[in-house]
């Protein structure tokens, strides 16, 4: 269990913030606090913790930006290279000449001249980069924001032609070692280039540390890691949103970083991940979250910071998140099915209830698999599938078969049994629905935010 509290903040005020964004609609999953350099508040909900490696969507750009100040301090590179610099043929070969006034500035600051994000095609293209270029310009560089998670990849591999390193080597070469963060990996486009504006996999607690870095202005215990020009580019106003969404996305954008509507800036990314540093507070807020409404949760945050040290005691902290309850367990073996074609790739299972444990055994052409889950407790596993992890799945490659490191439970409703499954190295959370049919079981799978794709539902038959 991971639960620390400096005497100073008031419990009445987490518990006031884990109320509210839960009525918003959001599972706090993770959170971090600090001042001044100093932990106040590190909570982590079981079954997540701060040290879970999981997908943080777009915060992947605050990191990419990073590997690009790196680059930048040692001279590598210039926010004012022009895109020509790096990618001639292929500036070359368009016939709109804005082309050629695209700089580096333009793909930090999502100004490119794009109207809509080129992310889709290129994720999924042979040629990522060709991807990047295929998709046309429509307003002169510098003059439009457009939200821009190619941009990442295209600074990726920017990165990549001036270090001789991929962003995550260098990332760890350069930064990541001095600063005792581990195990990343980057998720890559289907033509092996680092995916740069989503796909990386950090914790809590390495966010923490990226927000730190730059709060303190590129120091880290006394040594400078990252110049404090490259922090004051980042983390300032490089370009107009006033026509994007809810208020906080509506403050501007620096360099991979968003503005916030009161002060300071942050990185944030899909469903809930946030890095909010308040330079001028010295403080730094991360959540790990599956949200529905992240402006609801920002200004949840803000409401926690106001009243952190100021509103009193509370009754106590929630320790974790519990499995829903069921009905009483009973028993149950289907025998050996064979599965109906799914994206999976799955050919047989078997599910057996027991004793108030649930054990779904499921065969593909590589391996045999059990998740075990048991009635109102969760049971942490790895589970290999492609196609299966929940994911923006619409936007990002899932042929592969990848892990997915899962809290499970179950519950018997009448003739169903629902495998209740948290997805540790994700932000999300999925059911499995195990029908009874009259030849074999019928299974749905589900989650709150259609994060799961066309892996919905299929069929075991004798």
């Amino acid at each position: 269990m991971e639960r620390m509290r400096d005497e100073s903040v008031s419990t009445a005020a987490l518990e006031q913030f884990y109320a509210q964004l839960k009525a918003g609609g959001t599972q706090l999953h993770a959170l971090e606090v600090f001042e001044k350099g100093k932990c106040l508040v590190r909570w982590g909900m079981a079954p997540y913790s701060c040290a879970d490696k999981r997908e943080c969507y777009s915060l992947s750009k605050s990191f990419m930006s990073t590997a690009v100040g790196l680059a930048f301090d040692r001279g590598l590179l210039s926010p004012d290279d022009l895109l020509s610099r790096y990618f001639p043929q292929q500036v070359a070969a368009q016939p709109d000449e804005r082309w050629k006034r695209v700089r580096l500035r333009h793909l930090l600051s999502m100004t490119i001249g794009h109207s809509t994000c080129p992310m889709v095609n290129m994720a999924l293209a042979p040629d990522s980069i060709e991807g990047f270029f295929q998709a046309p310009l429509v307003f002169e560089p510098g003059e439009h924001f457009a939200y821009n998670t190619g941009a990442g990849c295209v600074l990726g591999e920017i990165v990549h032609q001036v270090t001789g390193f991929t962003a995550q080597e260098f990332l760890m070469r350069e930064l990541f070692s001095a600063m005792d963060i581990k195990n990343i990996w980057w998720e890559g486009c289907a033509d092996g280039r680092c995916q740069g504006g989503t796909g990386l996999k950090a914790s809590c607690d390495d966010v923490a540390k990226l927000g730190l870095l730059y709060c303190q202005k590129g120091m880290w215990n006394g040594r400078r890691l990252l110049s404090e020009e490259w922090v004051g580019m980042a983390g300032s106003f490089q370009a107009s949103t006033e026509q994007n969404g809810t208020r906080d996305w509506r403050a501007g954008y620096g360099f991979q970083f968003w503005q916030n509507h009161h002060e300071g800036y942050r990185g944030d990314g899909a469903f809930g991940q946030l890095c909010i540093i308040l330079p001028e507070r010295e403080t730094v807020a991360v959540v790990m979250a599956e949200s529905a409404d992240m402006q609801n949760e920002i200004d949840c945050v803000w409401k926690l910071l106001e009243q952190l040290h100021t509103a009193g005691e509370g009754k106590g902290l929630p320790y974790g998140l519990r499995p829903r309850p069921g009905e009483e367990t009973g028993s149950f073996d289907s025998g050996w099915l064979r599965c109906s074609e799914n994206p999976m790739g799955f050919t047989s299972l078997r599910a057996v209830e027991k004793d108030g444990v649930l054990e779904l055994t499921l065969c593909d052409a590589q391996r045999t698999q059990t998740i075990c889950a048991k009635a109102g407790e969760w049971v942490i596993q790895d589970f290999f599938a492609k196609e299966l992890r929940p994911t923006l799945y619409r936007q990002m490659p899932r042929a592969a078969c990848t892990c997915m490191h899962m809290a499970c439970a179950y519950r018997r409703e009448g003739e169903r049994l629902i495998l209740e499954c948290r997805v540790l190295n994700t932000p999300h959370r999925v059911w499995w629905n195990i029908s009874k049919e009259e030849h074999g079981l019928t299974i749905g799978i589900e989650s709150p935010l259609d994060v799961v794709g066309a892996a919905r539902e299929w069929h075991a038959v004798q």
